[in-house]
């Protein structure tokens, strides 16, 4: 054997050696390492999870007593529950809530009808998906709906608002 064949054979047992000392320790080292810093991690979140409770029964206990004291209840829920479904339409469809009127309720021997206004500004096209997407979530009848072009003279442009008047009728 010349000594170009003994330096390939020395790099091919190195390589070889190397290989299975990767396999035999330096990888069970790795996986294990990872393991650990993986269980480091759910350690810290057990070890927290009282104070976080603790925080959790605070901040409940704090929006129970703003409930309470703005008198809000399961009776308000449809009337957040549609201010936020339009909110979030409305941030996706660069749409302006201008007002958002309390509902006028007229109780009759059965039946409850409540009516809720508001009032929004935007585009034309952002305001139909708007309204659109009331229909279809079936939230309540639209028994009105009034587009108004309106001018603003200090910037000389025009804008789009509509008042939407939304009926729901509940069951005494």
């Amino acid at each position: 054997m010349n000594n170009q064949q003994k330096n390939i054979g020395l790099l091919i047992g190195f390589l070889v050696c190397g290989f299975i000392v990767y396999q035999l320790a330096i990888k069970k080292t790795i996986a294990a390492k990872n393991k650990h810093e993986q269980l480091l991690i759910e350690k810290n979140l057990v070890d927290n999870a009282g104070s976080k409770i603790e925080y959790l029964n605070q901040k409940n206990g704090n929006l129970n007593s703003f409930l309470v004291s703005n008198n809000l209840s399961i009776d308000n829920s449809f009337q957040q529950m549609l201010l936020e479904k339009i909110n979030v339409f409305a941030n996706k469809e660069n749409i302006k809530i201008v007002a958002f009127n309390k509902p006028h309720i007229i109780e009759g021997a059965q039946t409850v009808v409540e009516t809720y206004s508001f009032k929004l500004k935007g585009g034309f096209v952002g305001l139909l998906k708007l309204i659109n997407y009331i229909e279809q979530q079936r939230l309540g009848a639209l028994i009105s709906i009034d587009f108004e072009k309106k001018k603003n003279y200090k910037t000389r442009r025009d804008y789009l608002t509509v008042n939407i008047f939304l009926q729901k009728i509940k069951n005494n």
